[in-house]
């Protein structure tokens, strides 16, 4: 009999996550997945081209490679801190456990509401579709309480059925979407096919270019969602930081290849058209080429949208589970069913708070702007996140980590994403975007300055025992030694 069930049993049975459950193939997914690539192309490519214009897909390159500076720095992290906390463990150990409670915080605006405005999105897709194609008027909210039940019944049940879950749902989703962008380059629309998309300067006269890279920022983010599962994780000192960068470039390349083909599909010659389409350009685009085979790819939306709303949610429930477990939330958010070994209390905790969130911002501004809005204020908040790791990575390898210090890893490539992300965010908040982006900006300001309050609240009203436990790593507790490069463990 194998040691890996009756471990899992025992770490069930003692109330824990259960460790070892991921492998890398199934980290891998957690982050394709949370990224959501079909999704992000056929929901974001025409917004993209009301922005930016023909050179939309530049906007994508340079979102990828932003983003490649900042995975590369948090795996840097990954190697040396595996923990269910993600963020909030990394900037407590690397910088100070009361800047790691309030990146926790901007944490909890990220993958939280992340699930909320996913189902929304799926709600708003399957009804436009529903509606334009076979005139049957499904709900949004609908869809979305069904979608909502389904992703908390497949976290609940543990971590292996989620993995499977994501293998299945988004391998799918990718199979889809590629075979419908190589198609259309096979049967281009007006203009053939080209590389002109990739050249800036066919950007539209006077578009707002940061807006556009701070969408395709969005887009790709997700990829780090990998770092909080890495209690149940195999080998995650070396499976974490590998998945975090893989998954990236899985959906960089994928991403990027499908827009240019859509777009291509579309026809580049009248792409202007585009922006006064009242129906979905991707659908359109393979209405033309496969007929009533089409829905195919709705059926590939849907799985991508469910796919990311089950990846958000193992996120965010794991690290709300590692605050409460640590003390910087109550402790009720800590506990663990010992039966499928999941955060209990943390997973009813992101139900009720998806269904509250999602149905209450659908109903008053409707799915799709609530998608938007949250969307960049999730990107905001990730941007503080970011910068907050990357100098976390210089201060820790100058210092706890000095004999594995490497000039390039651990400070020009940190430095570049912070200050690459910082000058991105900074474009999207000045001059002021339209609406319902508009609404983010100061949304994201005011969780940051709820966290930074309740940071200081806490300090000085001496409820400071969890400042200690916020910088370990869990198998310093089991007494591994971190300090060991992870190439040298066995």
């Amino acid at each position: 009999m194998s040691s890996q069930p009756i471990a899992a049993r025992q770490q069930k049975e003692a109330g824990q996550l259960h460790h070892g459950a991921l492998s890398l193939t199934g980290a891998v997914m957690q982050g394709v997945t949370h990224i959501a690539p079909t999704a992000g192309v056929i929901l974001i490519l025409q917004p993209e081209v009301q922005t930016l214009g023909l050179a939309t897909p530049f906007a994508f390159l340079v979102a990828i490679l932003i983003m490649f500076l900042v995975g590369i720095s948090l795996a840097q992290l990954a190697r040396f801190l595996p923990s269910a906390g993600g963020f909030y463990t990394y900037i407590s150990r690397t910088l100070d456990a009361r800047v790691g409670w309030f990146a926790g915080w901007i944490n909890l605006l990220y993958d939280p509401f992340g699930t909320a405005i996913d189902l929304a999105a799926l709600g708003y897709v399957l009804n436009a579709a529903l509606s334009s194609n076979y005139s049957i008027n499904f709900p949004w909210w609908a869809t979305f309480i069904i979608g909502g039940i389904i992703v908390t019944a497949v976290i609940y049940r543990g971590i292996e059925i989620t993995g499977r879950t994501q293998l299945i749902l988004g391998g799918l989703e990718i199979l889809i979407l590629l075979a419908v962008s190589v198609h259309a380059l096979i049967s281009p629309g007006a203009g053939g096919v080209t590389g002109a998309p990739f050249d800036p300067a066919n950007a539209t006269k006077g578009s707002a270019v940061f807006v556009a890279i701070i969408l395709a920022v969005f887009t790709f983010t997700g990829f780090e969602s990998t770092a909080p599962l890495a209690e149940e994780t195999a080998n995650p000192r070396r499976t974490v930081p590998r998945a975090m960068l893989i998954s990236l470039a899985i959906v960089g390349v994928f991403v990027v290849f499908c827009l240019w083909a859509m777009m291509i599909g579309w026809g580049t010659a009248h792409l202007s058209s585009m922006d006064t389409y009242t129906g979905n350009p991707v659908f359109e685009v393979a209405h033309r080429l496969w007929g009533p085979a089409w829905v195919l790819l709705l059926l590939a939306i849907v799985n991508s949208l469910l796919s990311v709303s089950v990846a958000t949610t193992n996120s965010s429930t794991r690290v709300i589970y590692a605050m409460g477990r640590s003390g910087a939330l109550p402790r009720w958010f800590g506990e663990i069913d010992r039966r499928f070994g999941t955060p209990r209390n943390a997973i009813i905790a992101q139900t009720i708070l998806t269904a509250g969130l999602g149905l209450g911002l659908g109903f008053a501004m409707g799915p799709f702007n609530e998608f938007l809005m949250i969307g960049v204020a999730i990107t905001v908040g990730l941007a503080l996140l970011y910068i907050l790791a990357c100098v976390g990575v210089i201060r820790f390898f100058l210092t706890e980590q000095r004999r594995a210090f490497n000039f390039l890893l651990h400070v020009l490539i940190p430095l570049a994403a912070a200050v690459a992300v910082g000058f991105v965010l900074y474009h999207n908040v000045v001059p002021v975007p339209p609406y319902p982006i508009n609404i983010a900006l100061p949304l994201a300001g005011a969780w940051a300055v709820i966290g930074i309050v309740a940071t200081v609240y806490m300090v000085r009203t001496g409820r400071t025992g969890w400042l200690d436990k916020a910088t370990r790593v869990f198998d310093e507790q089991a007494g591994a030694n971190t300090d060991v490069p992870p190439n040298d463990r066995s």
